[in-house]
């Protein structure tokens, strides 16, 4: 069973309406802001709304800069998609003729964005893009300075931030985050996951398929859901790597670390193949798909369901 959107979504596809303009969607002012603050400039905010029609299977695609993205899928009795946007400036002219866009591409894409007058976005302006629809199948979000949220979409994902977080839950497909300096984290994704931060930690949590992270500066948490064979793959240049695997994994798995602790216990139908101070292999089941865990300066810990068959310091 697909997964409902929140009450408080509902209330705002039920509540909020908008007022026609030029083309085929529509879009209500809600709010002006006060003055505030990017480095100490004054900041202007306006919100603003709108309303397109829902086409069922196609994909999603956002680029914005300077703010944060969110997507919400999963109301499939919704027949309409609903994007809502505060944008900043520090100019209230310029800020009137920023415009919220939402377009179909030829191939049905749905394509969001704010538009600035000329000659175009400036570096303190910006805009945080919020998106409730029934359901995508694929999601291309991009921004250059904010978070991104995505939750009960499907197909493809791309998610790519070159500042912030990332965070994508209830996922149906393939998905592919990058972030240059935020942690990331995925939720019970149906598909195999890419995950990759410079700067930042890591979770999975209910992975449900093959598994890939890599950071050079954070933490690791990986939990595969029973039934997932995997595989896992994890780097990490400075942080520590926990490994709680579900039943049904199968393969040779390899943890290295060149400056810490390696602990394994409760792994299902493990075989002890090599061990040493810094290095442990084993192999689970009978499948040769190879999954690996390494750390330059961090304790590694695997732990399963079954009574222990390894630790070391």
């Amino acid at each position: 069973m697909s997964p409902t959107i929140s009450t408080r979504t509902h209330r705002l596809f039920r509540n909020l309406t908008a007022v026609a303009f030029a083309g085929s969607a529509a879009m209500t002012l809600v709010a002006c802001g006060s003055p505030g603050g990017w480095g100490g400039s004054p900041r202007y905010n306006e919100d603003r709304a709108m309303t397109v029609a829902h086409v069922s299977g196609t994909a999603l695609r956002v680029v914005n800069a300077n703010g944060s993205v969110a997507a919400t899928g999963g109301d499939t009795m919704a027949d309409e998609v609903r994007i809502e946007a505060t944008i900043y400036s520090n100019d209230t002219e310029r800020l009137a003729f920023a415009t919220l866009r939402a377009d179909r591409m030829g191939d049905g894409t749905l394509d969001v964005r704010v538009e600035w007058p000329a000659p175009g976005r400036q570096n303190n302006e910006g805009a945080t893009i919020r998106i409730y629809l029934p359901e995508a199948r694929g999601v291309d979000v991009r921004t250059s300075n904010g978070a991104i949220h995505a939750e009960y979409l499907g197909g493809q994902a791309n998610l790519v931030s070159s500042n912030g977080k990332i965070t994508i839950v209830g996922h149906r497909g393939a998905v592919y985050a990058n972030s240059s300096n935020g942690a990331i984290r995925a939720e019970a994704v149906e598909g195999p996951v890419d995950l990759q931060t410079s700067n930042g930690s890591v979770v999975v949590e209910h992975g449900l398929g093959p598994i890939l992270v890599e950071t050079s500066n954070g933490s690791v948490s990986v939990q595969t859901a029973d039934g997932n064979p995997g595989p896992v793959r994890v780097r990490t240049s400075n942080g520590r790597v926990d490994l709680d695997l579900g039943q049904g994994f199968d393969g040779v798995l390899k943890l290295g670390t060149s400056n810490a602790k390696i602990n394994v216990r409760d792994v299902q139908q493990a075989r002890l193949v090599e061990s040493s101070k810094n290095y442990v292999e084993l192999r689970i089941g009978e499948s040769t798909e190879v999954s690996a865990v390494k750390t330059s300066n961090g304790s590694i810990r695997v732990k399963g369901t079954e009574p222990s068959v390894y630790e070391a310091d």
